[in-house]
């Protein structure tokens, strides 16, 4: 039996000109652009022990001759401005993919059902102009006129809601602080201390969600972002390549939505996931909050090595079944 929110989705997209596929729904865009795909795959509860009930999976196929080549590297730099999903490459073919687990007592049935629609149909134009976007300040700036999007809210984020916020994760444990427009924590990774600030060599990791923050393309929204410590690995673009790819064969887990990517001139691996929005959302900033922690604790389990950080080793060695 479909969830309420398949069953909305359903609805929502039966006035459309789709082709049903299996499971889904297959778009192909005007002008050669590329295919969009949603698939609302059922999940088996008993043999995954999970209140998954199914899992969308939206996919973008990019057409070659429409977007730059990009190598190992560039595609991890390319994932640290990604929107509704992580790219990646299929028999050197860009790509894009984005999953939302579907719960079957959703609490936020709309917001659930809104956030997989908006990922089916704007992953691909927004994440087309986010490649061509990389060639050149002027294609950034034709890009960013093509969508038009709002650069700032109107009305930005209650302060009040962010005092909240840091004293709810103070509450759990977590230094946490916030300002006027952002909220930050660290959840600690390995070793006693809980912060970087009492000692720069704490190995915790560093969330944070910006509120009303402009992405390059797609106007303004929600940011979340996860920091590590520690050096650098030399492999960088294969560990974040490598960090996207677990977590898509994960069922039950947070939306993936952002991307692991290599941010700054030092290419540091960072876990950015980026909401469009045109104003504040109720609550949208401790539910990004709580994803980041989610996601960090997972690491944790899976990936990290006291002292070390992140090794291919270590990803390898701990893969999930």
């Amino acid at each position: 039996m479909a969830s309420e929110v398949e069953e909305r989705i359903h609805k929502a997209l039966s006035t459309h000109p789709l082709e049903r596929i299996d499971q889904g729904y297959r778009l192909v865009h005007p002008g050669g652009a590329g295919v969009s795909t949603l698939r609302l795959v059922p999940v088996d509860r008993d043999a995954n022990a999970t209140q998954t009930v199914a899992v969308a999976h939206i996919v973008a196929q990019y057409n070659p001759a429409r977007v730059p080549r990009f190598h190992a590297a560039g595609v991890q730099r390319l994932n640290a401005m990604a929107v509704h999903g992580a790219y990646h490459l299929e028999n050197g073919t860009l790509r894009q993919t984005a999953q939302f687990a579907i719960h079957a007592n959703e609490s936020a049935v709309h917001l659930t059902v809104q956030t997989i629609l908006n990922a089916f149909g704007a992953q691909l134009p927004l994440g087309m102009s986010v490649a061509l976007a990389t060639a050149s300040a002027a294609a950034l700036e034709q890009q960013r006129r093509h969508h038009a999007m709002p650069g700032k809210w109107q009305n930005p984020v209650d302060p009040e809601d962010l005092n909240a916020a840091t004293k709810m994760l103070r509450e759990r444990g977590l230094v946490a602080s916030n300002d006027t427009a952002a909220v930050w924590a660290e959840l600690p990774l390995s070793g006693d201390c809980p912060s970087r600030s009492i000692d720069p060599q704490a190995e915790t990791a560093l969330l944070q969600v910006d509120t009303g923050v402009p992405h390059p393309i797609a106007g303004a929204g929600y940011l979340a972002t996860i920091s590590l410590p520690l050096a650098v690995p030399a492999d960088a673009a294969e560990v974040c390549r490598r960090l996207n790819a677990l977590e898509l064969e994960t069922v039950d887990f947070v939306p993936r939505l952002g991307a692991w990517g290599l941010h700054g001139r030092d290419a540091v691996p960072v876990h950015s996931c980026f909401i469009p929005s045109a104003g504040p959302l109720p609550g949208m900033h401790m539910t990004l909050m709580w994803w980041s922690a989610i996601r960090a604790s997972w690491l944790r389990e899976r990936a990290w090595v006291a002292g070390r950080g992140l090794s291919l080793e270590s990803l390898e060695a701990r893969r999930p079944g």
